[in-house]
């Protein structure tokens, strides 16, 4: 029974686990595109009453990109494709860590979006959208309350 209740700190201070966990942990920022084949990183921000996302998509052309916006997220949907030549002379490679396939990520907004409003530009492998946020409705009407006798 003691072994147990301390078996969960004797793992953690196993040398192995400690290397395999600083290893992972290390590695994952530099090579997690290469294990998980092709991704896309976006950064999501508000500026001015405007919400926007810049999405990293190298490669892709913007006809092979399809984005969609709703009040409270958006759609993004790209595919990148292989780059084989046909006839081309036979190549031995090395190693190869260019991806290719589809990708699709839903960003969730962090307030409600007006969807009319969105605009995107491509520029240098990056897509920008903005969006503009709903503005709050502060028309009101003070209601008088009459009680009746």
């Amino acid at each position: 029974m003691a072994r147990d209740r301390y078996y969960p700190m004797m793992r953690m201070m196993n040398p192995e686990s400690i290397l395999d966990t600083f290893a992972r942990d290390f590695a994952s920022p530099f090579f997690e595109d290469s294990f998980a084949g092709f991704g896309t990183k976006v950064d999501l921000y508000r500026k001015d009453g405007k919400i926007f996302v810049e999405a990293e998509l190298p490669g892709i052309s913007p006809e092979n990109v399809d984005l969609h916006v709703y009040s409270d997220r958006l759609t993004l949907s790209a595919e990148k494709k292989s780059e084989t030549k046909e006839g081309g002379e036979g190549k031995n490679y090395f190693r190869s860590e260019r991806s290719w396939g589809k990708v699709e990520r839903v960003i969730s907004f962090p307030v409600e979006a007006e969807p009319e409003s969105a605009k995107a530009g491509f520029k240098n492998g990056v897509l920008t959208i903005e969006v503009a946020e709903k503005k709050e409705d502060k028309a009101h009407k003070k209601v008088m309350i009459t009680s009746e006798a």
